[in-house]
């Protein structure tokens, strides 16, 4: 993964990744993985099942103040 998009990443996420790298336990190894995988698996979960059609901004702008009318 590029550097410029890491912002976007959730701290937690960072924070398992970086977990995952430094344990030396197993069974600390195995949460981190196990919670990795799970939203690993969430996440494409909802990429498959969200309506991804584009959403266009209606451009005539409403007039929601009374000065000027």
């Amino acid at each position: 993964m590029k550097n410029d998009k890491l912002h976007l990443v959730p701290q937690a996420v960072v924070d398992c990744v970086q977990g995952l790298s430094t344990t030396k336990q197993d069974n600390l190894r195995l949460n981190y993985i196990m919670r990795l995988e799970a939203i690993r698996d969430y996440c494409d979960y909802a990429l498959k099942t969200v309506d991804q059609k584009p959403t266009f901004i209606n451009n005539k702008a409403k007039k929601y103040s009374r000065i000027g009318l």
